[in-house]
């Protein structure tokens, strides 16, 4: 049977894991960035809780993957991208953010989660072990579920659905 998995898994050395998980770091670095961006100006308190609750899981994200990264006797980044066309998802945020417009701040952040859930997916299936499998795949789900919860608030509302605040 382990012919099978071989088919599918390609044994990763610890220099790649170091790099996949740094990868990782900086995706989710983006991610918290963009999140607390939205959260700053999207003009509603509905929206800003959201988006601040997922910047700050990013952000333990981001550190949860930094500290496996030295568990592996790496050097673990400690920032984002350094271009925005490195993470594509959140580059529309900034022209949506210009009119507060809810609906397009939530297209722009589930367009940021669908670049998050291919990075995650890429790694995910990697042939990693124990506890870097663990975390990965925990994070993962959770990306999942962040990127499901933006669709759904895509699909089911509109900007007159989040007022602004008065």
């Amino acid at each position: 049977m382990s012919g099978y998995k071989d088919a599918y898994f390609r044994v990763v050395t610890t220099e790649e894991t170091i790099q996949h998980l740094n990868d990782l770091t900086e995706t989710c670095k983006d991610g918290e960035l963009g999140y607390r961006t939205a959260a700053h100006d999207a003009g509603n308190t509905e929206l800003e809780s959201v988006f601040n609750d997922y910047s700050k899981q990013r952000g333990q994200f981001a550190r949860a993957l930094q500290a496996e990264v030295e568990r592996l006797g790496g050097k673990p980044v400690d920032s984002g991208t350094s271009t925005a066309t490195l993470f594509r998802g959140w580059i529309n945020l900034k022209s949506a953010l210009s009119g507060r417009d809810g609906g397009a701040i939530i297209a722009a952040c589930e367009s940021g989660e669908e670049v998050a859930v291919g990075a995650f997916a890429l790694v995910a299936n990697l042939d990693l072990t124990g506890q870097t499998r663990s975390l990965v795949e925990r994070q993962a789900r959770q990306i999942n579920e962040a990127h499901a919860h933006m669709l759904r608030l895509k699909t089911e509302t509109n900007a007159a659905d989040f007022p602004k605040n008065e």
